[in-house]
């Protein structure tokens, strides 16, 4: 298995990561991925810069339709790449939070912990094929409404 695709465009891609950093069960993970490598989001040119708003508008809808969580956390980490020699790169991580936790406390800050910790190795649930499919198909249909469609047309991506 593999990181999934959930939603692509010419900036931007969404995926299922093979390896979450929230488990299902807490509500899911997914994370939004620049294609051209950079450090902040203050690096986006406008056009990217209206994208990178649109596509985390519809994946978080699409989160709180398919997954129906309590919650969506919104989260610009990077900083397990800063020390790297290409250095962190600019993403965001969808984390849903379910009303009942697992391996999380409800209310408080995701406990993310070091990068390579046995607990990414497996033993978080990623998403399943239905939810994948399901989360595809609802921001396709998101992506058609009126806003979101002046978004992509501002933004150069129709």
């Amino acid at each position: 298995m593999a990181d999934v695709i959930i939603y692509e465009d010419k900036y931007f891609t969404v995926v299922s990561p093979e390896f979450p950093l929230n488990c299902r069960e807490d509500g899911g993970h997914l994370v939004l991925l620049k294609k051209e490598r950079v450090d902040d989001r203050s690096e986006l040119s406008w056009q990217e810069a209206i994208d990178f708003m649109r596509i985390s508008m519809m994946t978080g809808r699409a989160i709180y339709e398919i997954l129906e969580v309590e919650r969506v956390n919104y989260e610009d980490l990077g900083n397990w790449g800063i020390d790297k020699p290409v250095g962190s790169s600019m993403h965001l991580h969808f984390f849903g939070r379910a009303r009942e936790q697992l391996h999380q406390i409800r209310g408080d800050h995701m406990k993310i912990y070091p990068e390579g910790h046995k607990i990414y190795q497996g033993h978080l649930k990623p998403l399943n094929e239905e939810e994948t499919a399901s989360l595809k198909a609802s921001i396709a249909e998101i992506a058609k409404e009126d806003k979101y469609t002046k978004m992509a047309e501002i933004a150069g991506v129709n």
